[in-house]
């Protein structure tokens, strides 16, 4: 059994945790084509960083199987050891299974941030009532997320397109302060009953739970979860989920995309380089979008925060 969301690095012929690592004080030009995650252009099999590196996210195995979900999940989620586990608990209903199959055996986090209309706090809230568990809120302003974004970048090590990724980064820094080793997490539920990768996302946010001193554990990423058939609308998960007791307006509420809201990014903006690293790749930098804005502002902060990459561009 291996449920950890293991996030790795290739570099010419190398592999390796991080990309840092791998290059160091290596000189590694910044490229179109290392740059395409920002603008939401990425190729299905990964994330590009920079040039000639990657994060590769390899599609789940596939076998068929006769095993229902509710044994698969029930088998891996007993595999995991009590102790200073944290579970990542979100409004939906993947996350819900996992808690209901975890229940007194792990403590139960949410982030709660100020921003209108993008909190789950009360859908957690619900789940963990309704499960009869713990739940501890970790409160995140927009000032939280903005002054977290440089160390969000060096995290992942990679420029974004919206800032939910910091979401992760927040809750993982709030659980590893309160001790946690380990961090459960709903992660690869959508791509595993889609047959789809999630390369833009999943190792993003599993290299910012790493960077904060965590393991993720994502069961359903286990290649024996992996053995269910296709279900891009979860009914056979959202079946067992009332089954376990999670609110059937959880349970059955249909799956919708998350996104951070638009925030002031101004404190970040450094115009002079981002103008230098558009002339670079052949592209003007446009502020139109909040895509547009995050993506230059990020790749920017990128640019400052690796050592490793040749910044003539900029000069």
């Amino acid at each position: 059994m291996n449920p950890r969301l293991e996030t790795q690095v290739e570099w010419g012929e190398r592999v390796g945790p991080s990309l840092c690592a791998l290059v160091g004080a290596a000189p590694v030009r910044l490229d179109p084509e290392g740059v395409r995650a920002a603008f939401g252009e990425i190729e299905p099999t990964g994330a590009t960083c920079i040039a000639g590196a990657r994060r590769p996210w390899p599609a789940l195995p596939r076998r068929a199987s006769r095993t229902p979900l509710p044994e698969l999940l029930t088998r891996v989620c007993a595999d995991i050891p009590a102790g200073s586990v944290a579970l990542a608990l979100s409004g939906g209903v993947d996350s819900a299974v996992l808690a209901a199959l975890l229940r007194g055996r792990v403590v139960a986090y949410t982030l709660a941030p100020a921003l209108p209309g993008y909190s789950e706090v009360s859908e957690a809230q619900a789940i963990a009532d309704a499960l009869g568990i713990p739940l501890r809120r970790i409160p995140a302003t927009e000032q939280d997320f903005v002054a977290a974004l440089p160390a969000v970048i060096r995290g992942c090590e990679s420029p974004l397109y919206n800032l939910h990724p910091v979401s992760r980064h927040l809750l993982a820094e709030a659980v590893k302060a309160d001790g946690f080793d380990v961090l459960i997490t709903g992660d690869g539920a959508d791509e595993l009953f889609r047959g789809t990768l999630g390369g833009d996302y999943l190792p993003i946010v599993g290299a910012l739970t790493r960077a904060a001193g965590l393991t993720v554990v994502a069961p359903f990423l286990d290649p024996i979860v992996a053995e269910v058939a296709l279900d891009p609308d979860k009914r056979a998960l959202r079946s067992f989920a009332s089954e376990l007791g999670v609110p059937e307006a959880i349970a059955w509420a249909p799956k919708a995309p998350r996104f951070a809201p638009p925030m002031d990014l101004s404190c970040h903006h450094d115009a002079a380089r981002i103008v230098a690293l558009g002339r670079h790749l052949g592209r003007t930098p446009a502020q139109a979008t909040d895509r547009e804005r995050v993506a230059w502002t990020t790749l920017s902060l990128f640019a400052d925060a690796f050592a490793g990459l040749d910044l003539s561009c900029a000069g």
